[in-house]
């Protein structure tokens, strides 16, 4: 299970849960585009399905697609073939559109033990965490989520941000954190590009 990533030239990792959609999520990828900044989006399933297009642009920009599960549910509290079927379910979602089936995954809510851990390594995929969490979902505006990330920044953090639900300040708040880190000595880089482990197969 990844929180972190070892690093030691002041890179941060950025990621996006619960798109795609179609609002935040293309606004999301337009200010990264505009930054050159790559990043992970954990997406969930049932939304895929919808939004088959905008899973093709976030892959032809540049990133990376993970898996969230199909319906985000707390994953300690589905039985154990419930928690499979969430997860391969959303990897086949994403296959069927990109012909890449995701091996980076992301349990909603953070909610893991020890027998989800292994379910999702049997089941071929690696858990991605995160250690600052901008609290975007909560549908804060852009100055609160650029205080809930810049002053916990670390070389190696894995920074979380939604591109969907009430992530309605994420769009604004994204230029002033990029910016801010920049001038902090930080930069940006893939998860996919840092963790020695195929993102896809």
């Amino acid at each position: 299970m990844l929180k972190k990533i070892e690093s030691h030239d002041k890179t941060l990792f950025l990621t996006f849960d619960d798109g795609p959609d179609s609002d935040y999520t293309p606004a999301v990828l337009d200010v990264l585009a505009c930054y050159g900044v790559p990043a992970t989006f954990f997406c969930i399933g049932s939304q895929v399905e919808k939004h088959p297009g905008v899973v093709r642009e976030i892959r032809e920009l540049g990133h990376t697609v993970g898996n969230h599960t199909w319906s985000h549910p707390y994953l300690t509290k589905v039985t154990e073939a419930e928690l499979i079927d969430e997860i391969v379910r959303t990897a086949t979602a994403i296959e069927n559109i990109l012909g890449l089936r995701p091996k980076l995954m992301r349990p909603p809510y953070g909610d893991v033990n020890g027998n989800v851990l292994k379910l999702v390594w049997d089941l071929g995929c690696h858990v991605v965490m995160w250690d600052v969490d901008s609290v975007d979902w909560s549908g804060i505006k852009g100055p609160r989520i650029v205080s809930n990330v810049i002053p916990y920044l670390q070389s190696g953090s894995i920074l979380l941000h939604h591109s969907a639900g009430q992530a309605f300040g994420t769009p604004e708040a994204l230029p002033y954190i990029i910016e801010t880190a920049r001038k902090m000595g930080y930069c940006f880089a893939s998860i996919s590009e840092h963790i020695g482990v195929q993102v896809y197969e």
